[in-house]
């Protein structure tokens, strides 16, 4: 049943993508990274000789946009010369990519993070997912240059729980079809190490009545979704994607949609950093 679900949103998201028209831009070639140091998320995860779930969902819908996937747990790929192959590349992953992985694949070369930074410099387009602000995190003040490049690094998270989106850029059009107000059970993390100068917030979470539930969750409204113009290259993060049923959603997926024709997009990235504009209490920050 939950397939089909699953399925019956994403025949709605691709209806709906090919409403859009051709005019729309859209990658060749995507890579699709879920190495995992330490904890792997489900979504990333094969089971029973089956692809995992994320593949299984974004698949379909890229294919149809006509680009083909290459999905892998080899973070070895990430180097100058692959990278050359790929005009969208995605993070689901989490923890030192240069280690030993959950997965026993190869690691990411020492020149991993330079080389993937400066792809994107020169024009390359990069989507993390929810712990992809948890690759290359380290403790204490240091902020190392993948976290610099996405934009924020995770801190910690409480019990899943319903927050609300609330979109601070309506017209921006990496959030088309993202309801302000949105409603969803999630796994939140909380951020710190903003790039504040870099990133332009897209979507706030208010945590509402779990304030007095969890006190980590006791503060304003914070930022989940955000972009930044990277060189002549594009970074867009969301923090969503723990759970299996959001990424089975049609509104999951819509959102993905459109993230990518912006990532693809040549004109305008609008994306001005406007933290300390859009985020409460930032300037106590």
């Amino acid at each position: 049943m939950m397939m089909r679900t699953a399925l019956a949103g994403m025949i709605a998201v691709l209806g709906c993508q090919a409403a859009l028209g051709a005019e729309q831009p859209v990658p060749k070639n995507v890579l699709f990274l879920l190495t995992s140091e330490g904890f792997a998320h489900s979504p990333t995860v094969a089971k029973d000789g089956e692809p995992p779930l994320a593949e299984k969902i974004l698949r379909p819908i890229l294919e149809k946009m006509g680009a083909s996937l290459t999905v892998t747990y080899d973070a070895s790929t990430i180097n100058a010369e692959n990278l050359k192959n790929y005009d969208l590349v995605m993070f689901y992953t989490q923890g030192d990519l240069t280690r030993p992985n959950m997965t026993n694949t190869p690691p990411m070369g020492p020149n991993g993070q330079t080389e993937l930074i400066q792809w994107i410099e020169k024009g390359g387009r990069f989507l993390g997912f929810h712990s992809a602000t948890d690759t290359f995190d380290v403790e204490g003040d240091v902020i190392t240059p993948y976290i610099s490049m996405i934009g924020a690094e995770f801190k910690t998270h409480g019990q899943q729980f319903v927050g609300k989106v609330q979109v601070v850029d309506p017209q921006h059009p990496a959030m088309a079809r993202i309801p302000d107000g949105w409603e969803l059970n999630e796994e939140w993390y909380l951020f710190h190490k903003f790039n504040v100068d870099a990133i332009h917030v897209l979507a706030l979470m208010d945590p509402g009545a779990e304030r007095a539930k969890q006190e980590m969750y006791n503060i304003a409204p914070y930022p989940v979704i955000w972009i930044r113009a990277l060189g002549q290259g594009r970074v867009y993060f969301t923090a969503l994607g723990h759970r299996e049923d959001l990424w089975e959603g049609q509104q999951f997926q819509q959102a993905f949609v459109d993230a990518v024709h912006w990532l693809m997009g040549t004109g305008d990235p609008q994306a001005e950093p406007n933290y300390r504009k859009v985020v409460p209490d930032a300037a106590a920050k």
